[in-house]
């Protein structure tokens, strides 16, 4: 019965227009504590929303004789501050690179993003990529970084270890100062599966995690991915969704199936 109860509270946060909700608390902490359902259900602010109005008047049935009409009013305000609470810290955003629609979807690009969340990183900076070339923007951010203290790893793909499948180290892609300053990890060639043909598995990944957001995309970091490819990612604030990240890359370390390559002294 209680769990019913909590069912409906959750939905009718979920549907009711904010300022409704509010309002019908105020309205159930000013009545009678002796007042019945229906003189309460009289009394409350009127809502053209059907659903709303069902899950309100199935809440106040429920509660007439488990609780006084104040304490169901706080009930109600109580989850509904949490709940709009906990979704504010929720955000996923689309991100995009290459032609833009007709319609002019509103998109941020993906460099644009990354070098955003770079130059206000805090604590601690994550790369992971397949290639990297002709990137002295983000190169600089992440100097910039470095110099703030913030943590900075790099996992990414080499030429010996792909086995020829990728032709230019990453790494090159970083200046040697920055290089220095941070660490890089890679997978090691006789950590990987092989396929039919004997090639080995590529470290295909591209992530970026910047302190407590994620931005999960389909972009190398290169210059074509960043301008001229077509490419799609995600910006992900979940706190849930970056202890999984995080948990599934440093049990990857620490079973040494990606390696400490370089790092600072």
């Amino acid at each position: 019965m209680f769990d019913d109860f909590l069912t409906t509270v959750e939905q009718l946060i979920r549907k009711a227009p904010t300022a409704w909700l509010i309002s019908a608390c105020k309205t159930l902490r000013s009545l009678p504590a002796d007042a019945n359902a229906e003189f309460v259900l009289q009394r409350l602010p009127a809502t053209a929303n059907a659903d709303v109005s069902f899950l309100m008047a199935s809440a106040v049935r429920s509660a007439s004789s488990q609780m006084s009409w104040e304490a169901l009013s706080w009930a109600i305000q109580t989850a509904s501050s949490s709940f709009y609470r906990l979704r504010a810290q929720q955000h996923i955003e689309l991100l995009w690179a290459g032609p833009s629609p007709a319609n002019k979807v509103p998109a941020r690009r993906i460099d644009q993003a990354l070098y955003d969340l770079i130059a206000n990183a805090k604590q601690e900076i994550l790369l992971i990529t397949f290639a990297a070339a002709k990137i002295k923007r983000l190169t600089d951010e992440l100097w910039k970084a470095a110099q703030r203290g913030v943590q900075i790893r790099l996992i990414l793909e080499f030429e010996e270890s792909s086995e020829g499948q990728l032709s230019f180290d990453a790494m090159k892609a970083f200046p040697s100062t920055l290089i220095k300053a941070v660490n890089v990890y890679h997978w090691p060639v006789e950590k990987r599966d092989r396929n039919q043909a004997g090639r080995p598995g590529k470290l295909h990944a591209k992530v970026a995690v910047i302190d407590d957001t994620t931005l999960i995309s389909s972009a190398n970091l290169t210059d074509d991915a960043f301008n001229r490819n077509l490419e799609v990612g995600v910006l992900i604030n979940n706190a849930d969704f970056l202890s999984s990240i995080n948990t599934y890359l440093d049990a990857l370390i620490t079973d040494g199936t990606l390696s400490r390559l370089s790092g600072p002294v």
